[in-house]
């Protein structure tokens, strides 16, 4: 297992300020090339965990530092506080973990939980300094274009009942939204952490540096406890409409959305597990993937899946 090399002070500080210089040219990408910003805007801190991996945190906090500064002077201010203090510092605790050899595991938790953090702080800055909720902008925004869709169909000629229903439908989700957001800022910020660590995996293995990664998708099992956190949010979802107590149908909610995922990805590892077993094509395991995301049914159908296998064990793993 190749160790994390150590270079003199110029090689160090030049690799420092290349790295910088292409997460400024990837930063600026994300605010002014709206298409490439599309993939750029996931991915740009990679350069500093490969800084961090490489050269360790103070080096790469320098850099991140420096490359912010340039930000915030090619673009603007308040843009590069949001990015640097947001996907800046998961870019930094990704790179320290790895450089230390954390498991890949944790190492994608921390991230996550750094993600959290900072996005949270960003959203008291937001509230305390500017007196803007961020949330609720982003929720009037979605308001407004609730409107703008049922104009649109409204111009198509769709009216009666199937418009009242569709609006009833658009109001319902805006409604949950507003529920989940906890779950969607955890959600979001493990897969950009997932995303960054296997990007930045990828990149250190053509370097030269190993790092190992997570076993392979077909076997990937929770344990049991994950039932036991569902079956919690459906106590407290009973809790909050037997006492009309707000606060339990949000923690609800919430713990039932976290814990249907993860178990729709269980469920999705074991037919990922069967598929592989049949010898199906690559091409037909991912439009499994596919219709788990975009057809509510066929969620539901992994969702028990994976909720039987924490008890039944259909792939035999735990022998």
């Amino acid at each position: 297992m190749k160790r994390v090399p150590r270079y003199g002070t110029t090689r160090s500080l030049v690799e420092a300020a290349l790295l910088a210089a292409l997460t400024v040219v990837l930063c600026l990408a994300t605010v002014y090339l709206p298409f490439v910003g599309l993939f750029t805007g996931f991915f740009w801190p990679v350069p500093i965990v490969l800084l961090g991996v490489r050269h360790g945190l103070r080096l790469a906090a320098l850099a991140t530092l420096v490359a912010g500064l340039l930000v915030a002077i090619l673009a603007n201010p308040l843009t590069a506080l949001s990015m640097f203090l947001g996907l800046g510092v998961l870019g930094l605790v990704l790179g320290y973990s790895m450089r230390r050899r954390t498991p890949p595991l944790r190492t994608v938790a921390l991230g996550g939980l750094a993600l959290v953090a900072s996005l949270l702080l960003l959203f008291a800055l937001s509230l305390l300094v500017m007196g803007v909720n961020p949330f609720q902008s982003y929720l009037a925004l979605y308001q407004d274009s609730i409107k703008g869709v049922l104009e649109f169909y409204r111009r198509l000629g769709l009216k009666g009942e199937t418009l009242a229903q569709m609006e009833q439908t658009l109001t319902q989700t805006l409604t949950m939204m507003r529920y989940l957001i906890p779950m969607a800022l955890v959600a979001g910020s493990t897969f950009l952490s997932f995303l960054n660590f296997t990007l930045a995996r990828a990149v250190l293995g053509r370097l030269g540096f190993s790092y190992p990664g997570f076993p392979p998708f077909s076997t990937w099992r929770f344990p049991r406890t994950l039932a036991y956190g569902y079956a919690a949010g459906v106590l407290a979802l009973a809790a909050g409409h037997y006492w009309h107590q707000d606060i339990f149908n949000h923690i609800g909610l919430n713990l039932q959305a976290i814990f249907q995922l993860l178990l729709l990805i269980q469920g999705l590892a074991v037919v990922w597990h069967f598929l592989e077993k049949n010898r199906v094509p690559a091409g037909v395991r991912t439009l499994v993937v596919a219709l788990a995301l975009f057809m509510p049914l066929f969620g539901q159908l992994l969702f028990f899946l994976g909720l039987f296998d924490l008890f039944f064990d259909f792939r035999h793993l735990a022998a």
